[in-house]
């Protein structure tokens, strides 16, 4: 059966569009047509998604714009059919606590509470934390938008596994080598780190932090290779140059599935 996408747009003021181009930097890089593409797109997304207001959090089009924009990014040159599997945003005031459970290579049984800045929901809602939205789009290499809408994706052949479906031209061998190989070094790399770090998944202490990282992916990225992919998508679009640098294999292999070179 033949499912059919119906989508009305909810217009972005002249004015409202200028605001979010400011406020979100990452979007400067795009041209004039690429910028028309996605408000565009942004505006069919407003009109096709149920957006929800969690306690404490005003209801505003400035925010409801912003999280459009940032959400079609990733879209951009895919369409919003990829989004089929999203019916709703729930914005809440800032992180919040949620329950964890893993099994660790060993078979030892990790439970506990995480601080998230948001979450994709099997049933089609994303939790976006209003204060980590305010701080995506600013090239510092964290997007919560980006990464929950990364999650959307990789869910879009029902799979939760790090690898979205590819398109007919693109080698499912080639992309599990160079993710696989990625993983691995980055795992090789945050071995050891305190677990509290790992998990912690708000903007401050991800980026906001004076140490020079050694290597540009947060280590929750090393959680589980659908953060990898999420993560890695963050880059991709924040910061573009430096992933293509330490990872050309992995920036090319996103290029490839997002249509879209950031870096050209």
């Amino acid at each position: 059966m033949t499912v059919l996408w119906f989508s009305r747009r909810v217009a972005i003021s002249d004015a409202l569009w200028k605001l979010v181009l400011k406020a979100h930097p990452i979007l400067t890089e795009l041209s004039a047509a690429e910028q028309a593409q996605l408000r565009t797109l942004a505006e069919e997304f407003l009109g096709s998604m149920q957006f929800r207001w969690g306690s404490g959090v005003e209801r505003n089009e400035k925010t409801r714009a912003a999280v459009a924009v940032l959400a079609c990014l990733p879209i951009l040159n895919l369409g919003l059919r990829w989004y089929r599997r999203w019916r709703t945003v729930l914005l809440v005031e800032h992180d919040y606590d949620t329950d964890f459970f893993e099994v660790d290579e060993a078979g030892v049984v990790h439970e506990g509470v995480d601080l998230a800045s948001g979450e994709f929901g099997t049933l089609g809602s994303v939790v976006l934390s209003l204060a980590d939205v305010a701080q995506s789009g600013k090239g510092s290499g964290f997007n919560v938008v980006v990464h929950e809408a990364a999650h959307v994706l990789d869910c879009a052949d029902g799979s939760f596994d790090g690898a979205p479906p590819l398109h007919k031209e693109m080698d499912r061998t080639r992309w599990a080598e160079v993710f696989t190989a990625a993983y691995e070094d980055l795992q090789r790399r945050v071995a050891g780190a305190p677990r509290a770090e790992t998990h912690r998944r708000t903007a401050a202490p991800r980026y906001g932090s004076k140490r020079r990282r050694r290597n540009i992916f947060d280590p929750y990225a090393a959680e589980a290779p659908e953060e990898f992919f999420a993560v890695a998508s963050e880059l991709f679009f924040e910061r573009p140059r430096r992933l293509q640098a330490e990872y050309p294999a992995v920036y090319r292999e996103l290029a490839l599935f997002y249509r879209q070179d950031r870096v050209s």
